[in-house]
């Protein structure tokens, strides 16, 4: 099976979808959202499965503030207080707080790595994501090579303590664009929520977001 980088609909209703980087990940519809991010959270501090600890109710600190690593010439963000924790060269990059920061982290990076950025992407899929049949789809796909996306800025959509949901804004040699992310809270980490049909992400669309917070490599 092909797999696509981030697909966003067309100009009109009737447009087919078109791919935005050409070659991984690819998009799906809707996917459910958590509560919004106004929601009242836990305040007791939670500890990450290396140890990283973090309050829920924390904001975006440690996400806006990431410094930037190239991983074959794509940008991924690392934070020392959020995450990742670990990171396997050739695997999953993982042990995120339970925070927001955290989650805005583990919904780009697990995303990115799960779908052919990592050598061991498998690994990433099998370690990262929520058991289902979207990740047996994605198990059994076959990664091509993409173009390179740059993340320019999120939106914390909805946030509680056991799930997020995230808008990036994207940039690729073929333009702007936004997609959405979901990611579970589960054995300690953040897990990204996998369409049925193995989809990374949701809800893309051509054209700068709204609202956001700029966000990437300067």
């Amino acid at each position: 099976m092909r797999r696509r980088v981030l697909v966003v609909a067309g100009a009109t209703a009737t447009a087919a979808i078109a791919a935005v980087a050409g070659g991984v990940a690819y998009s799906r519809p809707d996917a459910p959202s958590a509560v919004p991010v106004t929601a009242t959270v836990p305040s007791a501090a939670v500890e990450s499965a290396c140890g990283l600890s973090g309050t829920p109710g924390d904001g975006t600190q440690g996400a806006a503030a990431a410094t930037w690593a190239e991983v074959s010439g794509w940008p991924l963000p690392t934070s020392t207080t959020d995450g990742p924790g670990t990171r396997t060269p050739t695997g999953p990059w993982s042990c995120f707080t339970h925070t927001p920061s955290g989650a805005v982290l583990a919904g780009y990076v697990i995303a990115m790595r799960s779908t052919g950025l990592a050598d061991d992407w498998r690994a990433v899929v099998r370690e990262q994501t929520v058991p289902g049949p979207g990740q047996a789809v994605l198990l059994g796909s076959v990664p091509n090579t993409p173009d390179v996306v740059t993340p320019r800025g999120y939106d914390l959509a909805a946030y509680d303590d056991s799930r997020a949901t995230i808008r990036y804004r994207l940039s690729t040699a073929t333009g702007e664009f936004s997609c959405t992310t979901d990611v579970r809270w589960l054995d300690n980490d953040w897990r990204l929520v996998l369409g049925d049909d193995g989809s990374t992400s949701s809800g893309c669309a051509r054209g700068v977001p709204d609202a956001f917070t700029p966000w990437g490599p300067t």
